[in-house]
Order: structure tokens, then C-alpha cells, then sequence
């Protein structure tokens, strides 16, 4: 890759703002046993059995698998520490 094609891309992606993590394009993240995370605007997070989204309207477990789980932004979801199988549940936000 040759300076040129740097700059190209770099301007590309600046064009995108994806690159920058721009709040209004989905992100994508899987979750690991012991993993916590805050979940922001427009993010999916695969996540294995056992997985808790805490907010300040309570909290819920995500048990078994292939669920989908909507959450409000600024959630926290914590994989368990003794996580095991597959992270093949989603939790979802959406924006603000």
C-alpha cells in the first residue's frame, strides 16, 4: 500500500464517519465471559446464556440461547464470569 492509497482510504473513512465511531451507524460487539460493557446508540452485542443488562429501571438475565433483548442506552450488560457456549443472544439498542 502505497502513500496514495493511505490517504484515500483515509479520507474515506472520514467521509463515513463509521470509522470515528459515529453514533448513528450500528456497531457490533460479542461479549465474553467476565465482559461488561455500556451499551451506547445503535449497538448490537452478541452474548452467551447468562449475560445480565442492568439500567436504572431494573435488570434481567438473558438465559438460553438465539434471544434477542432490547436495551436502553447507557445499560450496562455483564457477561458472567462463568460464562460458557455459545454468545448467540443479542441485546439491541437503538438511538437516543
Amino acid at each position: 500500500m502505497n502513500l496514495r492509497t493511505i490517504a484515500l482510504a483515509g479520507a474515506f473513512c472520514a467521509g463515513l464517519a463509521a470509522c470515528g465511531g459515529d453514533d448513528t451507524v450500528p456497531q457490533t460487539r460479542t461479549l465474553g465471559a467476565g465482559q461488561s460493557y455500556t451499551i451506547g446508540p445503535n449497538q448490537t452485542f452478541y452474548v452467551p446464556s447468562n449475560t445480565t443488562i442492568s439500567s436504572s429501571s431494573g435488570s434481567v438475565t438473558v438465559t438460553g440461547h438465539k434471544n434477542t433483548v432490547t436495551a436502553t442506552v447507557g445499560s450496562v450488560v455483564t457477561a458472567a464470569g462463568n460464562a460458557t457456549g455459545p454468545a448467540d443472544n443479542m441485546v439491541v439498542s437503538h438511538a437516543n
